[in-house]
């Protein structure tokens, strides 16, 4: 991904958008036949939308997740969240995989993080916190808060038995569960763990954290309200909680302090509302996130999820967050514009596709996101093929409903020496089979990688060294469309 300062990334979002009508006009002849295959919707296009990079900007991931919790462990960054994008809305949710990042600007994932028999709804995973020998995880199952551990931070997720989490076998954590969802756990210093849950609630947990240690209280505080997505974090001698209030446009953060233990008693600084909805900056919604700074750094972050194409699409977003002198938080100016590598970039070489020219056999029409609470902001998507190779984790191109053969094809404008290609397809926790081609001119093609059944991962990275100019992938299984497409020329790492 690439950072921009704001006039420059308005700017080149005028530029790739402009160039996109024009890349469209030119793939014409390419296109295959279908009824739908290649044509734009006449009154979505009329649409004074705002282009797809100002809208939705450089999301930490290259993929629709809500709920964070991120946990930096040895040097790792870790991120647990709800896999959205799956329809049916907070009827279903799609299964669980993690994330991970050693620089916090690259992200992947390989396979789920639970056994392949898992069927339940997943959602709002907790923080990974490591106790006797295991990882434990404490996410929303089918409504309900549970339990789960791992030998590991990557999975495979189990009962705390042994057993398979399955909806013939779960079993819930023993607590009232009614409107139970969005767990955290917090550990002290003395090694005490405090759970928080929706609607202010939190206990003290006994050492093998799989019960309570006492009776479940009430945080009183200042907003009153439906209140999810909390947060219990101590920093120089403070314990802060933060909770939301309302929900999807019109989601804000609050916080309490409290200068004596993780119950309290609790305190609202005079500016308790630190994040809110910006139209004008068109972001809406910072709901359910995490906060929480990197081992053997100061700064603080903000990961939030964003309001995004609407119902269950979210992406979330990182912002730096301060705090002032007496321990507040300055109110946080929310972004897209992502913060970049935290730690060492672990991809040193460049992007030889960043830019460049793409087409596609077939355009998706575009999108409107149906507003309620700000129905004159317009938020339109669009799905043009120069949105793989834009840089930003929150565009993507994705083919027609109808095209039977979706590929799609970057020229590097030149013959370039290349050794790797990363492809980030669109709905990766489903899985994708693909061929990719190389070809100097265009007409005469090789095959650079293919797999014929569908892969879970996310990249999906082929290693070869050839000369090539143009590259072409053919999705043969899985959802047509890439949020990105990444080619290397240098010495591809070992994976």
């Amino acid at each position: 991904m690439k950072s921009h300062g704001m006039t420059s990334r308005l700017i080149a979002a005028v530029i790739v958008a402009l160039s996109a009508m024009f890349l469209t006009r030119m793939a014409v002849p390419k296109v295959v036949k279908g009824t739908d295959v290649g044509q734009t919707d006449t009154h979505s296009a009329k649409l004074p939308g705002d282009y797809d990079e100002a809208t939705f900007g450089n999301a930490l991931i290259p993929d629709m997740v809500a709920d964070p919790s991120i946990s930096d462990i040895n040097g790792t960054f870790y991120c647990y969240a709800t896999t959205d994008g799956w329809g049916r809305g907070l009827a279903t949710s799609g299964p669980p995989v993690v994330w991970t990042s050693k620089d916090f600007l690259n992200w992947s994932f390989k396979g789920w993080s639970f056994p392949s028999d898992f069927d339940l709804k997943y959602w709002a995973p907790s923080s990974i916190v490591y106790r006797n020998g295991r990882y434990f995880s404490f996410p929303t199952l089918d409504g309900k808060i549970t339990a789960v551990v791992a030998d590991s931070p990557l999975g495979p997720f189990l009962a705390p038995n042994g057993q398979h989490v399955t909806k013939a076998t779960v079993h819930p954590f023993p607590l009232k569960q009614d409107s139970a969802i969005d767990a955290e756990v917090f550990i002290n210093n003395d090694g005490q763990a405090y759970m928080v849950w929706s609607r202010r609630r939190e206990a003290k947990l006994k050492p093998d954290l799989l019960s309570l240690a006492g009776p479940t209280v009430t945080i009183p505080t200042k907003r009153q309200g439906y209140s999810e997505g909390p947060y219990l974090t101590k920093r120089g001698g403070i314990y802060y909680y933060f909770y939301t209030l309302g929900g999807g446009e019109t989601y804000r953060y609050a916080y309490m302090m409290s200068r004596t233990s993780p119950m309290g008693p609790w305190e609202a600084p005079k500016h308790d509302i630190i994040a809110r909805s910006d139209p004008a900056a068109n972001i809406l919604g910072p709901g359910h996130g995490c906060f929480f700074h990197p081992q053997g750094s100061k700064q603080w972050y903000f990961v939030y999820l964003e309001f995004g194409r609407g119902g269950t699409t979210r992406q979330i977003y990182a912002v730096k967050m301060n705090f002032n002198a007496d321990g507040s938080i300055e109110p946080i100016k929310l972004t897209k514009n992502g913060v970049g590598a935290i730690r060492t970039n672990t991809e040193t070489s460049a992007n030889l596709a960043l830019d460049c020219n793409a087409t596609a056999s077939s355009t998706r029409p575009n999108y409107r996101v149906r507003l309620e609470k700000y129905p004159r902001l317009n938020r339109v998507e669009t799905y043009t093929p120069s949105n793989a190779v834009d840089g930003f984790n929150g565009t993507r191109w994705m083919a027609a409903a109808s095209d039977k053969s979706p590929w799609f094809e970057v020229d590097l404008g030149s013959p370039r020496l290349i050794r790797r290609t990363e492809a980030y397809f669109v709905k990766p926790a489903a899985g994708q089979a693909y061929r990719l081609d190389w070809s100097l001119d265009g007409k005469q093609w090789h095959i650079y990688g293919e797999h014929d059944n569908a892969v879970i991962c996310s990249p999906h990275r082929d290693e070869k060294s050839v000369r090539t100019r143009y590259l072409k992938l053919t999705i043969l299984k899985g959802d047509p469309g890439l949020w990105e497409f990444r080619v290397y020329g240098v010495p591809a790492r070992t994976y």
